[in-house]
């Protein structure tokens, strides 16, 4: 079952948002705790999460929304995050000291994929982990 959020579009929405990732992930992967694969696997995408959501406040629209799914399937565990805003892709930073947050998850990230339109940005990605050898399936 995925985790849905609907956010203020609010700096705040991204500490509200990497918390109940990580906690939502956690009760996934109960063994993410004391696996260090995991919890590295974790980490990052509390981190990752925390930046798309940033992004969608500092660059986008209302409505900002965040989907959340894992998976276990294939040899390894992942997790996708859709974050959606209402606003139009900008490819511009004003602050020049910004601008990095998607490099960021790119670096992260198996798949990032940014969709662009008139209703808004949707951005994409999968961060994923090879199943650490005597796990469980």
């Amino acid at each position: 079952m995925p985790l849905d959020l609907e956010l203020d579009h609010a700096p705040e929405s991204a500490t509200r948002a990497r918390r109940a990732v990580r906690s939502f992930v956690e009760g996934q992967w109960p063994e993410s705790e004391w696996e260090p694969v995991l919890r590295d696997l974790v980490d990052d995408i509390e981190l990752v999460t925390a930046e798309l959501i940033a992004n969608s406040v500092r660059h986008g629209a209302t409505p900002v929304s965040l989907h959340v799914a894992t998976d276990a399937d294939s040899g390894c565990r992942s997790v996708t995050l859709v974050a959606r805003d209402g606003g139009e892709w900008d490819e511009t930073d004003s602050d020049p000291d910004g601008g990095r947050g998607l490099l960021l998850v790119r670096a992260l990230s198996a798949r990032l994929d940014v969709e662009r339109g008139g209703l808004g940005t949707t951005v994409r990605v999968r961060l994923e982990r090879a199943w650490p050898p005597g796990l469980p399936r």
